[in-house]
C-alpha cells in the first residue's frame, strides 16, 4: 500500500490557500454582495450604500504654462497622451465624497467610443485596467498638471469642502504635494466580474485639505461597489 505524505499534502493546500488570497472573489459569492462604503473622519464613522456612477471624462495630461505669439499665458498638455477619469459619488448622512480613478494613457492604447453610461470620448481599450488590484498613489496634481495616475478624493461635510489634491492655478505654488500624502494608502483588493457588472473592493486612508490647508483625516476606509457594466 502506498504511503500518503500528509506533510506534503498539507503544504500544497497551504500554498494554494495563500495564492487564492490575492485573486478575485468567487463570482458565486460576489453575486450576493451589495454596494457598501464605510470610513471614519476625525473619529466619526460614516456608512453608505448610496453610491452613484458620476462623470467619465478625458482632459489634457502633463499640463504646463506656455505661450505663443498671440497669448502671454497659455496652458498646454502632451499631444500624445491624455488623462482618463472615472468619478463615483458616495453619499452618507452629512457627508458626500467624490472618488476619482485617474490614469494617464498614451493615446495609441485608447479608442474613440461610447459606453453604456454616457457619451463619446477616448476610452482605454482595456476598460478595467484602471481598476487593477494593487497599491495606488493619490494624484495630488489632479486638475493642475494632471501628470500623476492614481486616486483623488473630494469630501464635503459639516466642516466644509476638503480635497486630497492641490488648487488648480498653475501660477501659484501647489497647496498640496505628494509629501502631504506620504502616509496615505489606497489599495484595490479585487475586481470581480459578475453576470452584469464588475464588483470592486478596496481599502483606504488619506488626508484631505481645504483652501486654508486645514486638514481632516479619513481612516479605516473600506469600499465595495459596482464600477462597470458588462457589455
Amino acid at each position: 500500500m502506498k504511503q500518503v505524505n500528509f506533510l506534503g499534502l498539507f503544504l500544497c493546500l497551504l500554498m494554494l490557500s495563500a495564492c487564492k488570497k490575492g485573486t478575485n472573489e468567487d463570482p458565486r459569492t460576489a453575486k450576493l454582495l451589495t454596494d457598501s462604503v464605510s470610513y471614519t473622519v476625525n473619529g466619526k464613522k460614516y456608512v453608505s450604500n448610496n453610491i452613484e456612477k458620476g462623470t467619465t471624462l478625458n482632459t489634457q495630461s502633463n499640463t504646463k504654462i506656455t505661450s505663443d505669439e498671440y497669448h502671454s499665458y497659455l496652458i498646454k498638455g502632451d499631444e500624445d497622451s491624455l488623462l482618463f477619469v472615472r468619478d463615483f459619488a458616495i453619499k452618507a448622512d452629512q457627508s458626500f465624497i467624490i472618488l476619482s480613478f485617474i490614469k494617464v494613457y498614451n493615446k495609441d492604447i485608447t479608442e474613440f467610443a461610447s459606453e453604456n453610461n454616457g457619451g463619446w470620448l477616448q476610452y482605454p481599450k482595456n476598460r478595467i485596467d484602471i481598476f487593477a488590484p494593487g497599491m495606488y498613489k493619490y494624484a495630488t496634481d489632479y486638475w493642475r498638471n494632471n501628470s500623476i495616475s492614481g486616486i483623488a478624493v473630494r469630501i464635503i461635510n459639516d466642516k466644509g469642502d476638503y480635497k486630497s489634491y492641490t488648487q488648480w492655478d498653475l501660477t501659484k505654488p501647489a497647496s498640496v504635494i505628494s509629501a502631504d500624502q506620504r502616509d496615505s494608502k489606497f489599495e484595490i483588493i479585487s475586481i470581480t466580474k459578475r453576470e452584469k457588472d464588475y464588483l470592486l473592493e478596496a481599502k483606504f486612508n488619506l488626508t484631505v485639505f481645504n483652501d486654508n490647508k486645514q486638514s481632516q483625516k479619513i481612516e479605516n476606509g473600506y469600499l465595495r461597489f459596482s464600477v462597470l457594466k458588462v457589455l
